[in-house]
């Protein structure tokens, strides 16, 4: 997820984290604690909002074009596991561009759990999951956007 500084407009973003401030990618923002200042202005992490992004739906019934091809989410269920695989696991993995997450919602768009993924491994999740009946997968591209699919049990 991304936070903007509302004195500055800095953008912190998890899957990036910020190594000027010794802060590693996939650092989650309610994990810098309150001792975390805006490396710009140096205003209090109360200054900061999450940034809610629009989500990129792909729909199952048509044709594809190639941005969603590479972002396409495949989700298997395996005993109490829920397998999440982001276009065949083959997406680029880069420092430039990678899927830095993939996040599991439950049917009221409320977030169940949220997996970063490091750089050098596949783009796969494995979720704990409990019958949700309907949910929602996301993943979160550092150069093309939030994509997310919806699911039914």
């Amino acid at each position: 997820m991304r936070y903007l500084c509302t004195s500055c407009n800095f953008i912190f973003d998890e899957g990036i984290g910020d190594q000027d401030s010794g802060i590693e990618a996939w650092t989650s923002f309610d994990d810098l604690g309150d001792y975390f200042k805006c490396p710009v202005c140096e205003d209090s992490a109360d200054a900061f909002h999450e940034i809610k992004e629009e989500v990129n739906y792909i729909d199952n019934h048509h044709t594809r074009d190639p941005m969603e091809v590479d972002h396409f989410i495949e989700a298997e269920r395996i005993w109490d596991k829920l397998k999440v695989t982001i276009w065949n696991g083959i997406h680029p993995m880069w420092e430039s561009h990678s899927i830095s997450s993939i996040s599991l919602f439950d049917e009221y768009s409320d977030l169940v759990e949220e997996i970063f993924l490091p750089m050098d491994e596949e783009a796969i999740a494995e979720f704990d999951f409990d019958d949700l009946g309907e949910y929602e997968i996301r993943c979160r591209c550092t150069l093309h956007w939030v994509w997310g699919k919806k699911f039914q049990e």
